[in-house]
């Protein structure tokens, strides 16, 4: 994908979620229960990123352990909402831009979590960037902890396919596994959200090039890549 292709779908990632924020959040109010174990990998005293957080809900997994939540998303809106929802001395949430680098220094988190955000990430090239940037934070024994939908089911098919034909006919700028889904805010506004369509290998190739060592792989309704440093 050519990078001003990749930027255009960035920037208009980051005002569309603004966008969409108050739906957004209102259909966002428990975390999927098909994904619940993923909070076994933190432990009291963690540093916990929550990567693309969004209005703050993966929070509610830890009830009950003592961690250090930090909360970053490029949509200023939904950090404005999970601010609201989430308060404590071990809470920070923070705007971030979509640039390739994170305001947190060398091998910091214990667990890093990044739940449906990397099928948001337009290009090959800047996905890789995002995947060593997460490694860089990693604490050396921390964990990766990925998702990402599995859009190779019959309810998004079509959508990847149509974008085939039209790469086929040049009127696709969108690299061949790539859709757009729309979704509508209170108000009856339509976003259409770029999503890029992994496939099992693709996922552990991008996390084990920038190096983590693969601990598990699981698919469901969701692609979930655990990776250790």
């Amino acid at each position: 994908m050519k990078k001003e292709i990749a930027d255009k779908i960035l920037t208009e990632t980051e005002s569309g979620y603004d966008f969409i924020s108050d739906k957004f959040s209102e259909t966002r109010k428990y975390f999927w229960r098909d994904l619940e174990f993923i909070r076994n990998y933190a432990k009291n005293g963690d540093n916990i990123l929550d990567f693309g957080c969004g209005n703050g809900r993966l929070l509610e997994l830890f009830s009950g352990k003592n961690v250090d939540y930090f909360g970053v998303d490029t949509s200023s809106k939904l950090i404005e909402i999970a601010g609201q929802k989430y308060r404590g001395d071990n809470v920070k949430f923070q705007k971030v831009s979509s640039s390739e680098s994170l305001p947190f220094p060398d091998n910091f988190f214990n667990v890093v979590y990044s739940v449906a955000v990397f099928h948001h990430f337009p290009g090959r090239g800047y996905r890789e960037k995002m995947a060593k940037e997460l490694f860089r934070i990693t604490k050396p024994g921390g964990y990766a902890i990925i998702t990402v939908w599995n859009l190779w089911q019959r309810k998004y098919i079509g959508r990847i396919l149509k974008n085939w034909k039209n790469k086929i006919l040049r009127k696709s700028p969108l690299d061949w596994n790539d859709c757009c889904i729309t979704f509508k805010n209170n108000q009856g506004e339509v976003f259409s959200r770029y999503h890029h369509a992994f496939a099992k290998h693709e996922i552990i190739k991008i996390f084990t090039q920038a190096g983590f060592r693969k601990e598990a792989v699981k698919i469901g309704g969701n692609i979930v890549f655990i990776g250790k440093k």
